[in-house]
């Protein structure tokens, strides 16, 4: 997978952006990737700042049905709420495949309202248009150029 901090948004927020196309780690080593990068984001942040941004690109995500048990979801939107709480902004969820809607309807319910009030689901083009608002255009088209390289089948891990 990619994951990594991106930039920072108009507010000097880091933004951590995530993509699961190419994700061949457990949901266990990918959770230890996603902690590492939120610890990189904190230490990123300048004076003042105090969260941060993360978006998560499921586009080209496989779901298989091993993969439907919501229990890694739910750790990974936990460590959302609990270290990490404090320092969360927003997630983007861009392109959520609809195999997913069923692992996100068996995670909300154990997921805190505190957390899901932070949570946006967009589609690809509502993503662009907001990160062109959210960002300045520089880290605006260095996310989008990670989008688009990670919806390049040339690019893919797949062949």
């Amino acid at each position: 997978g990619d994951e990594r901090v991106i930039g920072a948004d108009l507010q000097r927020r880091p933004v951590v952006y995530m993509c699961l196309k190419n994700q061949i780690l457990s949901g266990a080593q990918n959770l230890d990737q996603k902690v590492v990068t939120m610890l990189q984001a904190i230490d990123n942040m300048p004076a003042g700042v105090e969260k941060m941004v993360h978006i998560w690109d499921l586009h080209g995500q496989q779901f298989f049905l091993s993969e439907l048990n919501p229990a890694p979801l739910v750790k990974m939107i936990q460590s959302q709420d609990t270290y990490f709480a404090e320092h969360l902004h927003e997630v983007i969820i861009i392109g959520m495949p609809r195999v997913a809607l069923a692992l996100k309807d068996a995670a909300g319910p154990l997921v805190p309202e505190t957390t899901k009030a932070k949570v946006r689901f967009m589609s690809e083009e509502d993503a662009q248009q907001h990160l062109r608002s959210a960002c300045d255009e520089e880290v605006a088209n260095r996310i989008l150029s990670a989008m688009q390289q990670n919806r390049d089948n040339r690019l893919s891990l797949e062949q």
